[in-house]
């Protein structure tokens, strides 16, 4: 199935979408504000009452529907496919990159090439058969997200390349959030080292890294 696309700049060519998609906004607030209150316990229950709303608004379309169903087609036979897929090599720097967006993966990966399976909200990685990472998916401006455990002991291994790592602020909010980094940007090698491996240590990082039974997860989740 190959999908249709309107033209750039062409703005009554996509007029039935964005007034559908501005209607069911407007329905959106509107029931929100009669429910009193814009909170919920979590995210499955905010997503319940999106569905009950949209069932709500289609009853009154039933009977156009159905005219407009017996005028299409039938469905492919097989069933869409629900990602998708890419093959990539994970660079010397322990990244990959996906539909322009960079991604951290554990340095053991390094040189591998590896499947990875992109969805709605999430990025699958598999080495083989075996799926090894999940990373919530980069959506919007967002161009990449780097976890400090994928790559903190090859910085313990290089530790003058931390002061002039790429993605050195994206590792911590600020440096000031792990007191072992407070001073590593100036420090010489060998403290630097010992401050890197300090941070790897307590929190499993070595055990993770080096071939231990570990789940990894990007920066946010």
């Amino acid at each position: 199935m190959q999908p249709t696309w309107n033209n750039a700049g062409i703005a009554h060519e996509n007029g039935d979408v964005e007034q559908s998609h501005f209607r069911f906004k407007e329905a959106v607030d509107q029931a929100l504000r009669v429910r009193g209150n814009r909170d919920f316990s979590s995210r499955t229950a905010y997503e319940r009452f999106l569905q009950d709303l949209v069932r709500n608004r289609n009853l009154t379309r039933q009977a156009g529907f159905q005219q407009e169903q017996a005028a299409l087609r039938p469905l492919p036979r097989l069933p869409l496919a629900p990602c998708r897929e890419f093959r990539v090599s994970v660079s010397r720097f322990s990244t990959l990159q996906i539909l322009g967006k960079r991604y951290s993966v554990p340095s053991r990966l390094i040189g591998t090439t590896v499947l990875v399976r992109v969805r709605a909200e999430t990025v699958e990685v598999y080495v083989g058969t075996s799926q090894v990472l999940t990373l919530p998916r980069l959506q919007g401006a967002t161009t990449h997200a780097v976890n400090y455990r994928h790559v903190i002991w090859s910085l313990v291994r290089k530790p003058g390349a931390f002061a002039h790592y790429r993605y050195r602020e994206d590792l911590f909010p600020s440096l000031a959030d792990h007191p072992g980094l407070r001073c590593v940007v100036q420090a010489p090698a060998s403290a630097c080292r010992s401050s890197l491996r300090a941070c790897a240590a307590p929190s499993g990082d070595d055990l993770g890294e080096r071939g231990g039974n570990r789940d990894w997860y990007s920066v946010g989740e």
